[in-house]
């Protein structure tokens, strides 16, 4: 998910015939959330990184098998399927060389994407948000994503979908 300091606006509630007042700032300042989460379980795990590319991607998924190995979900040998979309910093080769499996969504098809349900629901929080600078936003991500770490129920009412129980 990218984020930044320029204002993200979205609907908004107002009286018939008057157009809705919104406070703007065109910003520049742009990085990203990585995230994989169960929806089985509610495990989140997420990063904020610089660029969305396979730099960054390589850090976040070393990262996230080094978390799966902490918590005891995997052992070094085991299996775990990674389901992403066809962005083009997501490179099976990078997810395969931590012995960890990839399989690629549908293009354009963001409802079948778990962790995309999870992003609209972060992005409530920060839409028609003035961010002065990058760390206010990450501050605000940071709580949020804590939040949801904190309470895994509310990750799998949110993100298991109905063909994942198949």
């Amino acid at each position: 998910m990218r984020y930044g300091t320029r204002t993200h606006c979205r609907r908004r509630w107002s009286r018939k015939g008057r157009r809705p007042v919104c406070k703007v700032k065109i910003g520049y300042k742009w990085a990203y959330l990585y995230v994989a989460l169960c929806p089985y379980t509610g495990d989140v795990f997420a990063c904020l990184l610089s660029h969305l590319n396979k730099v960054c991607f390589d850090i976040f998924i070393k990262e996230f098998k080094k978390h799966l190995i902490k918590e005891e979900i995997i052992t070094h040998h085991d299996k775990l399927l990674i389901i992403g979309d066809g962005a083009s910093a997501h490179q099976k080769q990078l997810v395969e060389k931590y012995g960890l499996e990839w399989e690629k969504l549908p293009a354009a098809c963001p409802e079948l994407n778990p962790v995309e349900r999870f992003f609209e629901e972060l992005r409530k929080f920060t839409a028609n948000e003035v961010f002065e600078d990058i760390e206010q936003i990450e501050n605000l991500i940071d709580k949020l994503v804590n939040e949801y770490i904190c309470n895994p129920t509310a990750v799998c009412k949110l993100t298991l979908f109905p063909y994942l129980n198949t």
